[in-house]
């Protein structure tokens, strides 16, 4: 069931920041409530100009659910930002396409290996647990694949059987060359106990892959940002959401 899973990624600048919050209030609540939408969360960049929201739907029929239920906040969103990429990973329908036909979509194709099962809280609302949550995304290419795929491998084994480490999901695209990371945890200290648990692991990886580019967010404490330092990530601040 893992690979259901359906993620949607979506960069944009400002046109209007104070309308863009206010609609996005109303969405994220809507969302919140709303059945099979695991994550809906919205990060801005440090100079306040650049939006990146992140969802995760269970399937595909969840997220067709929540894109015919088109309110007038999400209309009202919509002005008061410029979409720049929007793009979908995982297996949908011809039917979820042409719905993301106008925002000139990319998909790409599942490839590895799991997103555990949100728990619904007894309690409504979002809690202020959800706000924790911690995100790296990586996009890059291979530069050696068998050696990409040992790596990866390794660190989906490794962080599956840590309880706060509650997403690793791979995407490749249709040439099978380029590729999405998306790793979730519980909150910064999750992270950070994951990479000194595996310290070879993110090095392999990174050895494996050409032009990769990776950015975290959710947090900029001086620890995460000395250990992810051979990166050289792009930091972007918690703006809004949730994650079950």
């Amino acid at each position: 069931m893992e690979n259901s899973r359906i993620f949607v990624t979506m960069n944009a600048v400002f046109r209007d920041e104070e309308k863009c919050r206010l609609a996005m209030e109303k969405i994220v609540k809507d969302a919140h409530a709303a059945f099979g939408v695991d994550s809906h969360f919205w990060f801005r960049s440090r100079d306040g100009k650049s939006l990146f929201v992140l969802e995760q739907y269970k399937n595909k029929k969840a997220l067709g659910k929540a894109i015919r239920r088109f309110t007038f906040a999400r209309i009202s969103f919509f002005r008061s930002i410029k979409v720049t990429d929007v793009t979908v990973y995982g297996i949908v329908s011809n039917g979820i396409k042409l719905m993301f036909a106008l925002l000139g979509s990319r998909y790409m194709d599942f490839y590895r290996d799991y997103s555990k099962d949100a728990v619904e809280s007894k309690q409504s609302g979002i809690q202020n647990f959800e706000r924790n949550r911690i995100f790296i995304a990586t996009n890059a290419r291979f530069e050696s694949e068998e050696e990409g795929e040992l790596a990866i491998k390794a660190g989906v084994g490794s962080a599956h059987s840590e309880s706060a480490a509650k997403t690793h999901f791979w995407c490749r695209s249709k040439d099978r060359k380029a590729f999405f990371l998306l790793e979730q945890y519980d909150d910064e200290q999750a992270l950070i106990k994951h990479d000194m648990a595996n310290p070879g692991a993110r090095a392999d990886f990174f050895e494996s892959i050409a032009g990769g580019d990776a950015t975290v967010y959710g947090s900029e404490s001086d620890q995460v940002k000395e250990m992810l330092a051979p990166l050289n990530p792009t930091y972007m601040s918690y703006y809004g959401g949730y994650s079950k």
